[in-house]
Order: C-alpha cells, then structure tokens, then sequence
C-alpha cells in the first residue's frame, strides 16, 4: 500500500503493531497512531515510509480508540495560552518558589484556600454521598433518572472547571435528554472503575449523546468533571489554558487537541502525577490541591 495525503484519517493494519491511523502523509513518510503502542517509552506515533511494506488497509474503517485521535493535516489555531507559553520566563522551579514566597503556609494558607476549593471538595462529597460505593449503580438499576440528573447538574454547576458556556450546555442537555444522564453516569463509573482509552471512548460518546442545540458540550471540562470531583487522588480535570500552560511550564509534551482524545487525557494524568508529586512536601495532598496551584499561578509568565 502507497500511502498519499488523502489516505489521512485511514485505518490501517501492521503485521506486528496490529491496527492504527493515519495523521499525516508528507512524501516518503507518513505518522501513524497505533493503539497497541501506547505503553511504550517512545509513544503510539510511528514514522514510517509511504510504502512500508507492512502496513494495508485495515478492513474495518471505525475503531472506538482510534475515530477520537485527530489527524496532524490541519494546524491548531494559536491560542492565548500558547502566546503566553511562549513567553514564558517563569518555569516551575520559579513557579514553586513564587508559590512558596506568596503562601507562607503553602497548601494550608487561609489565602490559598478560596472558595472554589473548598467547593470542589464539596462537589466530591456530593458525588460519593450520591454515587458512591453501589449507590451510583443502584439508582442506574432503578432508573431514577431525573434523580441522577438533578445531582449531576448540579455537580457541574459546583466548580470553575467548566465554564459557564459549558455548564448551561450540560444543564439543558440533562433536562431535554431523559435517559441522557443516566448514561453519563453509566460510563463515568465504569471509567473511574477502571481507565483505559476503550472506557474513555464510552463516556465521551456519552457526554456527545447530550442534546445541546449548537452549545458547548463536547469540551474537556465537561468529558473530565466527573472522575475529578469522584476520585480528586487519582483524576485532574483538563482546563485547557491552564493546563496547556503548566505544560510549557514543565516542558512536558501535552499533545493536546481541542477534540478530547485517549493520548492527550493520558499525557495529562501523568504530568499531573509528577506535578503531585512535586508539591507533596509542601503539603498537596490531590488533584484538588494541583489544579489549585495551576490556577494561582496562571498569570506568573
């Protein structure tokens, strides 16, 4: 098989990396994802000649991990918090000290402590008292679904992380949507159960069953909400300016696209995870408490 331009965004299969897809053909290579290849150190990307002769036309043209994975043809637009990033003096060593020198006692300081933390670890209450445990399931069983509804609502409305855009989205969804809530839990609990990019697939389809009628739904707030405010030990929400910014801060490949996809979210949760790490002995004890310090430090360029 010859790969050309316009087979970008095709499925392919290789004898020994199984099926992958197309990001972009630049005579004589071309960039493939490949789903088997996302343990490993170097990546799921392979660059690989035009006409390599292990790859062909996969047969099946739908993959639930490869139809979320954007294609490298077009070039994001330029965003504001990549402007900042470029300019940005400030990394994170510099970054901890500012954080250090403004909160003497770092993660317990009265000032660092706002409201929008302590209401996400209200939302957090909220969700385990109403879907923890086997509770979240129970009220899947018996179809209570205007109870589960009501209770995600307002779990979107509790925190900054979706905009208010995005939360009136979701808001007008859940109530035109039925059943639609119900199936947004189904998938969160089985991703918060067990991530992987399959089950990410799942609650992204979810989240994009809501109907919107043009709003802002299918955003990475709104796809990573709920295994934040469910497991704030385990999960970070992506915020993309912020997030794309502490990236730059660490010099960390984000491969992020607009489009919520497995490789960015995975990327994302491991970044967040050393970044936890990192600020620990100053006392950080979640994601709640990392994203916080993402925020505070978001005009430190």
């Amino acid at each position: 098989m010859l790969l050309t331009p316009k087979d970008i965004g095709t499925l392919v299969d290789h004898t020994v990396w199984q099926r992958g897809k197309v990001l972009d053909v630049t005579p004589p290579y071309a960039i493939i994802h490949f789903t088997s290849l996302l343990e490993t150190p170097q990546g799921p990307e392979r660059k690989l000649r035009e006409d390599a002769p292990q790859i062909s036309k996969s047969k099946v043209q739908s993959d639930p991990e490869l139809d979320l994975i954007g294609t490298g043809a077009a070039k994001p637009k330029k965003s504001k918090s990549k402007a900042k990033a470029k300019g940005l003096v400030h990394h994170l060593d510099e970054a901890i000290t500012w954080f250090e020198k403004t909160y003497p006692k770092k993660f317990e300081d009265d000032k660092f402590i706002d409201a929008d933390l302590r209401n996400k670890r209200a939302a957090h209450d909220v969700f385990v008292a109403n879907f923890g445990g086997s509770r979240g399931q129970k009220l899947i069983d018996q179809g209570k679904h205007a109870e589960i509804a009501d209770v995600l609502d307002a779990l979107f409305k509790a925190t900054n992380i979706p905009s208010t855009f995005e939360v009136k989205a979701v808001h007008k969804g859940l109530k035109k949507g039925e059943h639609a809530g119900t199936q947004i839990l189904e998938a969160a609990l089985a991703f918060i159960s067990k991530p992987d990019s399959t089950k990410f697939a799942a609650l992204f389809e979810a989240v994009a069953q809501l109907p919107s009628d043009g709003g802002k739904v299918l955003t990475w707030p709104n796809i990573t909400l709920l295994p934040f405010v469910a497991d704030p030990k385990k999960f970070m929400a992506l915020k993309p300016t912020n997030t794309e910014l502490m990236a730059a801060r660490m010099n960390f490949d984000l491969r992020y696209t607009a489009t919520p996809n497995w490789p960015t979210f995975d990327a994302m949760q491991r970044m967040s995870q050393f970044l936890l790490q990192r600020l620990e002995k100053m006392g950080a004890k979640d994601m709640f408490d990392v994203q916080a310090f993402m925020w505070v430090t978001r005009d430190l360029t």
